[in-house]
């Protein structure tokens, strides 16, 4: 009896060491796949870390010509289709009476333009995006266009003395009939404006109506007289054209290839790049929340 006993225990011993073997084995095993995994994971994000530079390089011009070197100076130039950050602003004040969220301070505005020149940002002209996206020319590598809509007559007197600072350009879009009002430019701020060599004078229709609402007829008188009023008063080409909220539609199109604009900017949100409809080009409206953490993210990570 006690041999059985004995032998009984000795047996389950052996079956409880015998689960245990297996259990550290299984154990074994999936640390095992888990590791592997890890490894192949790290090794496919290395490579496709190093793929991505190795792309990133290629894409930068090695030699750019005089020409582009004489445009640009010796930033890197690029010539995909990464596309370009358009921003919108809007008007720029510190009058506590005036409250908007489209209203942003002149130091936060400094802010926000310090940190787009600290981390080595270009800021294109209307001609160069229009080059870049539909002429096939390089643009720098990190490049943005700053647009104010309405034209504010804070634009003259707030926003053009930094953009000299900090040596920038800037596009304002001016709603034709609004000039020599109260509160927007007067057409002689608008004249020394464009002829600045800084700031692009484009066109915001004639009276920022919603044009979906409209006619097409009406639409086009919009397009048109805004154009060649403004072309006559700049003497320069009005290439570019932003829609009253970024309204749009079939006919808005349609006249916007009548009358003769190259670019036409929305405001959907994504970077205008060489796969966008040219009536169609997306941009980035920012308010006054926006921190400089904000627009670097605006420059860095926006997908459309």
């Amino acid at each position: 009896m006690k041999e059985k006993k004995n032998r009984k225990r000795f047996n389950n011993s052996r079956r409880s060491n015998f689960i245990k073997l297996v259990k550290i084995v299984s154990l074994l095993v999936v640390i095992g796949i888990i590791a592997f995994i890890g490894i192949n994971k790290g090794i496919n994000s290395f490579a496709n870390m190093a793929t991505s530079q190795n792309s990133d390089k290629k894409d930068v011009i090695e030699n750019p010509s005089e020409d582009e070197k004489k445009e640009f100076g010796e930033v890197p130039l690029i010539n995909d289709n990464r596309g370009v950050p358009v921003i919108c602003f809007h008007s720029i004040n510190d009058d506590p009476s005036v409250k908007s969220p489209i209203i942003i301070s002149k130091d936060k505005f400094r802010t926000q333009l310090q940190a787009i020149k600290d981390n080595g940002y270009t800021t294109l002209t209307m001609a160069q995006l229009n080059d870049y996206l539909f002429k096939g020319k390089a643009i720098p590598e990190k490049s943005v266009v700053l647009t104010f809509d309405d034209g504010y007559r804070d634009n003259y007197t707030n926003v053009f003395p930094i953009l000299k600072e900090f040596n920038m350009n800037a596009t304002i879009f001016v709603i034709q009939s609004y000039l020599d009002r109260d509160g927007y430019l007067t057409t002689d701020q608008v004249k020394e404006l464009s002829s600045s060599g800084i700031i692009d004078i484009e066109s915001h229709t004639i009276s920022h109506i919603d044009l979906p609402t409209m006619s097409y007829e009406d639409q086009l008188k919009e397009l048109k007289n805004s154009k060649e009023k403004l072309e006559s008063l700049i003497n320069k080409p009005i290439i570019s054209i932003a829609y009253p909220e970024g309204k749009y539609n079939d006919d808005t199109k349609k006249a916007f290839s009548e009358v003769g604009y190259s670019m036409g900017f929305t405001t959907e949100r994504g970077y205008a790049d060489r796969d966008d409809n040219s009536a169609e080009l997306n941009r980035i409206c920012v308010d006054y929340t926006y921190k400089p953490k904000d627009i670097l993210k605006v420059l860095k990570n926006l997908k459309k």
